[in-house]
C-alpha cells in the first residue's frame, strides 16, 4: 500500500446511495421531522471508516448529475426500463450531499457524463502521475479502469478487513478476461440494471471463453462462423451492430473534459459546527457525541435577537409609514402566504401578510385586506425604479405582488449560486446557516432578517465571482418565469381523455394477455400475486446473484430479466408503463387545469438542480416522456391559441 500521501479515494457516490437505501435494517430511521435518514447515516458511515482505515490524502466523492448524458444519444432505450427513483431515496440525496459538504469532502461531477466517466478520466489521470488509485465501487463495469496503479476496493463488513482490493489478478479470478478485456466481456454479457442489451444467448460463462479465444468483441464476431456452439454461433451472427452498441455502451470514458486538480481533492478536517448542526438536525445523537462538546454547543440554534418590530393595524397605516420611509434607502420586502401554502408556491396563491424593513434591526407587517388596499399602497414602491429592494424569491414576489423593479438582492437566488448542491434554500434555512438562529415569528422579522442577510450573501457571492451569473442571468430570469407560471399552458382535455379511454382499453387487454399467459386471473398491480405467479407457478428463476432480498422481486430490472423465460414478464412491463401513463398524466393532468383561466399553471423552480436547469412541479410537466409514442401523444395534447405555435 503507498504512503497516504500517494493516494487517490474515488468514491462512486450513487451505487452508495442505492446500496445504502436497500441495505437490510431492523427498521428504517427517520430524523426529528419524520423524513428519511438512512441514507446519509450509511453513507456517513462508509465514508468515516474510510478516511479511518485509509487515511487518504486525496479523495472525491462523484456523483451522476442531472440530465442526459452521450449514452442516452446513442441508445434511446439506455437505462429506460430502470423504475423511477422511490421518492424516499430521491429525498435523501441533498442530504448526502449536505453530509459530504459538511465533512468538506471534494465532490465532483459533470454535466454529461456519467460518474463512471468522471472516475475513469480523474483515475487515468492521477495514475499516470504516480497516485495509487482506489475506486470504492462494487459495480462490476469498474473493473475495466484496473490496471498498473488503480484498483477498486470493494467495502465489506468488519472494517477494512472485510473489504476486497480488486487488482488485475483479482479480475482475472472473478470474471476469466484479463481487465483491459472487461468492456469486450461487457459487450457480450450486457447490463439488465443499464439496459446494455449484450448479445442475448451468451452469458458470464460464453462471454469469457470467446474474449479469451478470440482476443476482443469485434475479432469474435469476425470469426462467428467458427465458433461451435450453435448458441453462441447465432447470437453472434445475428447481434453483430447490437453488440458493437453494447461495447460503446459499457466503455466508461477516460477523456471527460476536465483535469486532475489535486489541491481541489486534498482531504480537509470536517467543519464540526457544520456537521454538528446536521447531525442534530437528522437525529444523530450517537454521532452527535463523538463530534466533542465544543461542537455541539457551537451547533445549538439560538433565537433570533429581537428588533423594532411592530404590527400596524390596517392599510391606512401601513400607507402612512412607506411615505415616511427614505427614498435612498434599499426596501426589504416579504409576502407571508395563506396558511398551508409554501413558501414557494406559484400562481393563484394568497397573500395572509406583507412585512416591509428599510433597515437592518427593524420591521413592520401589515395584514393583507380583502380589497387589496395593502398591496395597492405597495405597488408604487415596488415600481420605482430608483429604489432598490431586497426580497428573497424574486419570482414569487413579482407573481403575486405585481410588477417589482430593480430588485438589487435576492437572497433565494445568492444561497443557490453559493450552495448548488444543497436542495433547501428555503428562508428560515438560509437564516440558519447563516446565523445560526432560529426566526421567532415576530412582525416583520423576515422583512428585518432579509436587510440583514442580503449584505453578507453579497459580499460571498462577490468573493466567488458569481456577480455576473446573478445579474446577467439568475435575476433577470425570474420576472420571466413569473409571466410563464402566470400565463400557463393550454391542452386540450377531449383528446386526454379519448386517450384515457384508449389506455384504458389497452389496459384490459394486456391484463387478458397476462392472465391467459398465466392460466388463472390474478391482480396484476399485486407485487407478492405477481410473485407467486412468476417464481411458484410458473417457476421462473431470478438470477442468483441478486440474493435472497430480491430473489422474488417482480421490480422492472428483475422482471426484464425474466422476459428471456417467458413472454409474461414482458407484458407486465408494458402493462405497468400503459397504467402509469394514464394515472399519472393522462387522467391527473385535465383535473389540474385552472377554472378561470382554463390553463395548466405549473410552477417553476430556477433553485432546484445543481446544473442550473429549470424545474417544475405542480404538475411536473418536465417528466413527461418524449422517447415513447405514448408521451409524444401525451405531448401532442398541449397547444398553442390561435394563430400561434409552441417551440
Amino acid at each position: 500500500m503507498a504512503s497516504g500521501s500517494k493516494k487517490l479515494f474515488l468514491v462512486d457516490a450513487m451505487a452508495h446511495v442505492y446500496r445504502a437505501f436497500f441495505a437490510p435494517m431492523p427498521h428504517r430511521l427517520t430524523g426529528p421531522n419524520g423524513a428519511p435518514t438512512n441514507v446519509p447515516f450509511l453513507f456517513g458511515n462508509i465514508l468515516r471508516r474510510l478516511i479511518k482505515d485509509y487515511d487518504p490524502k486525496y479523495i472525491g466523492v462523484v456523483f451522476d448529475p442531472p440530465g442526459t448524458t452521450f449514452r442516452d444519444k446513442l441508445f434511446e432505450k439506455y437505462k429506460a426500463q430502470r423504475p423511477p427513483m422511490p421518492d424516499d431515496m430521491r429525498v435523501q440525496i441533498p442530504l448526502v450531499r449536505r453530509l459530504c459538504e459538511a465533512m468538506r469532502l471534494p465532490v465532483l461531477e459533470e454535466l454529461g457524463y456519467e460518474a463512471d466517466d468522471v472516475i475513469g478520466t480523474i483515475a487515468t489521470q492521477a495514475a499516470k502521475e504516480g497516485f495509487e488509485v482506489l475506486i470504492v465501487s462494487n459495480d462490476k463495469d469498474m473493473m475495466q479502469l484496473v490496471g498498473k496503479n488503480v484498483r477498486t476496493l470493494k467495502t465489506g463488513s468488519g472494517g477494512a478487513k472485510g473489504d476486497i482490493l480488486v487488482d488485475e489478478a483479482k479480475v482475472q479470478e472473478l470474471l476469466g478476461v484479463p481487465a483491459e478485456k472487461v468492456v469486450d466481456y461487457m459487450a457480450l454479457l450486457g447490463d439488465t440494471v443499464d439496459n446494455i442489451p449484450g448479445a442475448k444467448g451468451i452469458g458470464e460463462k460464453g462471454a469469457a471463453e470467446l474474449i479469451t479465444k478470440y482476443g476482443s468483441v469485434e475479432k469474435a464476431l469476425d470469426h462467428a462462423g467458427e465458433v461451435s456452439n450453435k448458441r453462441y454461433r447465432e447470437a453472434l451472427e445475428q447481434q453483430r451492430d447490437q453488440v458493437l452498441m453494447s461495447k460503446q455502451l459499457a466503455a466508461i470514458s477516460t477523456d471527460v473534459p476536465m483535469k486532475l486538480d489535486l489541491q481541489a481533492l486534498e482531504r480537509r478536517e470536517p467543519d464540526l459546527p457544520a456537521l454538528a448542526a446536521l447531525y442534530r438536525e437528522l437525529g444523530f445523537s450517537s454521532l452527535l457525541k463523538e463530534l466533542g462538546a465544543a461542537a455541539v454547543e457551537a451547533s445549538r440554534p439560538a433565537v433570533s435577537e429581537p428588533g423594532n418590530y411592530a404590527q400596524l393595524a390596517n392599510a391606512g397605516e401601513f400607507r402612512e409609514y412607506l411615505a415616511k420611509l427614505p427614498a435612498k434607502q434599499p426596501l426589504a420586502v416579504w409576502l407571508n402566504l395563506d396558511l398551508g401554502q409554501r413558501e414557494s408556491e406559484g400562481f393563484g396563491t394568497g397573500i395572509a401578510g406583507i412585512e416591509v424593513s428599510a433597515t437592518a434591526g427593524e420591521g413592520r407587517s401589515v395584514w393583507a385586506d380583502e380589497k387589496g388596499e395593502a398591496l395597492e399602497a405597495l405597488a408604487p414602491l415596488l415600481k420605482d425604479t430608483k429604489r432598490s429592494k431586497i426580497v428573497h424569491d424574486p419570482k414569487i414576489v413579482s407573481l403575486l405582488a405585481g410588477e417589482t423593479k430593480n430588485i438589487q438582492h435576492a437572497t433565494e437566488l445568492y444561497s443557490y449560486l453559493l450552495r448548488p448542491t444543497t436542495a433547501n434554500h428555503n428562508f428560515a434555512e438560509v437564516v440558519m446557516r447563516q446565523f445560526n438562529a432560529m426566526l421567532g415569528g415576530g412582525p416583520g422579522e423576515r422583512a428585518d432578517y432579509l436587510q440583514r442577510l442580503a449584505p453578507l450573501l453579497h459580499e460571498q457571492v462577490k468573493e466567488q465571482q458569481l456577480e455576473g451569473v446573478y445579474e446577467k442571468i439568475d435575476l433577470p430570469l425570474a420576472p420571466v418565469l413569473a409571466g410563464m407560471e402566470r400565463t400557463g399552458i393550454r391542452i386540450e382535455p377531449k383528446e386526454l381523455e379519448t386517450m384515457s379511454e384508449a389506455m384504458d382499453r389497452e389496459v384490459r387487454r394486456l391484463e387478458k394477455e397476462i392472465w391467459k399467459l398465466a392460466g388463472a386471473e390474478f391482480n396484476v398491480n399485486s407485487p407478492p400475486q405477481l410473485a407467486e405467479v412468476l417464481f411458484d407457478k410458473l417457476n421462473l428463476q431470478a438470477n442468483p446473484r441478486r440474493g435472497k432480498a430480491k430473489a422474488r422481486s417482480t421490480a422492472a430490472d428483475v422482471l426484464e430479466e425474466l422476459s428471456a423465460q417467458h413472454p409474461l414478464p414482458a407484458k407486465v412491463i408494458e402493462f405497468r408503463e400503459v397504467s402509469k401513463l394514464k394515472s399519472t398524466y393522462v387522467d391527473a393532468l385535465p383535473k389540474l387545469i385552472h377554472p378561470e383561466t382554463g390553463r395548466l399553471h405549473t410552477s417553476f423552480s430556477q433553485t432546484g438542480a445543481v446544473t442550473g436547469r429549470l424545474s417544475s412541479s405542480d404538475p411536473n410537466l418536465q417528466n413527461i416522456p418524449i422517447r415513447t409514442e405514448l408521451g409524444r401523444q401525451i405531448r401532442a395534447a398541449f397547444v398553442a391559441e390561435k394563430g400561434k405555435v409552441l417551440l
